[in-house]
């Protein structure tokens, strides 16, 4: 796999034609006669202007623009490859802006990620998993033997993971071997080795293979972040970043990496992992997906280049949803027409932050407000004292936290400008 800075390629007409896929029908689409997505895109409605059915998750396009550039120029002044996570957003549109930015590689977790960004036409991915499904490393050597200009690489941990592998893509006829990054974990954790001796095992079993090549080690420190405070999630995430220093420098001290590369990253502590793994003695590649969008919870608080780091030009947050008061049903509680399905809330509860009339003539903050229940359809808000407002028929934003749950939940988006106004949509392939 090439690892010189340049830009992985993808084909330019694909989000279009993927786009002239999704039916007239979709969630969040106008009232009235279908429409294409590509004719919504250009529509110039007003999102909350009534044509539009709630809930709708909202886009702010100066917000994407502005954390696309973001990344891609913190990847550059620190001398990093970006690979941005797609399981993100799924979103051809957005995936095309993240390469167009300067992505070197784009991640994938799961084979039917992996054909969605072929057929994206993405010639570099790295897929931060396991692959032991016989069929996909079918699929994948033939699409290796179909374009000699497709690159990947995955992840292995074991000697049966390597063995397995090693074995299918040889009967499959793999034209070149495969690049694998040797994935370190935790105790008690998710897949990966646990120490440098399971690890120097595995990587002279790639050694000894035929099909496989070493590429370098693979980590995600962000499984750090459960139950603890922001100074214990960092000391933890750096604790596990020495222990998997320990296992590359054991790697390479044998001779047994291809490359000094480390592969990284999530959207929280991004940093921590090249504060640990100084350039150029390492090539870094981070894998962060959320950044595209930010959020307004999670990792507003916990990104480097957000809260916790206080960057003079932080990501800002993209996602907006919005939700119509259905009922009044007694003082302090309003009861609005959005749920879990169509707001993520494993990280945190969506948050209300405003609201505004249906014809906009009249909004306002909603300070202490906090969401009590959380049903499949509906929200119920506690509101602080005996207010009116919002009242029936008016309109409420939430903030929502995490961004992957939030994508996961829409089949298409509008991009909207500061005045809610349609200048563009995304889908998502999931």
């Amino acid at each position: 796999m090439d690892t010189t800075a340049s830009r992985t390629h993808f084909d330019p007409a694909a989000p279009r034609r993927l786009a002239d896929g999704v039916p007239p029908h979709w969630k969040g689409a106008p009232l009235g006669a279908p429409t294409s997505l590509r004719e919504f895109a250009a529509s110039g409605l007003d999102a909350l202007g009534g044509d539009l059915p709630l809930p709708l998750l909202l886009l702010r396009e100066d917000a994407v623009a502005h954390n696309v550039a973001r990344m891609a120029r913190f990847a550059a002044d620190n001398g990093v490859l970006l690979a941005p996570h797609a399981k993100t957003t799924m979103s051809p549109e957005l995936i095309a802006r993240q390469i167009e930015a300067g992505a070197w590689a784009v991640t994938a977790a799961t084979p039917s990620h992996l054909n969605t960004l072929r057929r994206l036409g993405v010639q570099r991915i790295l897929l931060a998993n396991q692959l032991v499904e016989r069929a996909a490393i079918r699929w994948l050597a033939d699409e290796l033997a179909r374009d000699s200009t497709f690159e990947l690489a995955c992840l292995v941990d074991t000697l049966d993971s390597v063995a397995l592998l090693d074995r299918e893509l040889r009967a499959a006829g793999a034209p070149r071997p495969l690049a694998v990054l040797l994935e370190v974990g935790t105790p008690d954790g998710r897949a990966g080795v646990r120490t440098l001796e399971e690890a120097l095992a595995v990587a002279r079993a790639v050694s000894d293979g035929a099909a496989l090549e070493l590429l370098g080690v693979e980590c995600y420190e962000g499984l750090t972040t459960s139950g603890a405070s922001v100074p214990e999630m960092l000391a933890t995430a750096d604790a596990y970043l020495d222990a998997v220093a320990a296992i590359a420098d054991g790697l390479d001290d044998a001779g047994l990496l291809a490359t000094r590369l480390i592969s990284a990253g999530g959207s929280a502590f991004f940093d921590r992992v090249l504060a640990r793994f100084p350039r150029p003695a390492w090539r870094v590649v981070l894998r962060s997906g959320c950044y595209v969008s930010q959020d307004g919870g999670f990792y507003d608080a916990l990104s480097p280049l957000s809260g916790r780091g206080h960057d003079p030009e932080p990501l800002r947050d993209a996602l907006e949803l919005w939700g119509v008061v259905l009922s009044r049903p007694q003082p302090g509680l309003a009861v609005v027409g959005a749920g879990k399905r169509d707001a993520p809330y494993d990280d945190a509860l969506p948050r209300p932050v405003a609201w505004r009339s249906a014809d906009g003539e009249r909004q306002g903050e909603l300070p202490g407000a906090a969401v009590a229940r959380l049903n499949d359809q509906h929200m119920t808000i506690a509101l602080p004292g005996d207010v009116s407002c919002p009242a029936v028929g008016d309109l409420v934003r939430f903030a929502v936290s995490h961004p992957c749950g939030a994508f996961d939940r829409w089949r298409v988006m509008p991009l909207v400008d500061e005045r809610r106004r349609v200048v563009g949509a995304v889908h998502t392939q999931l």
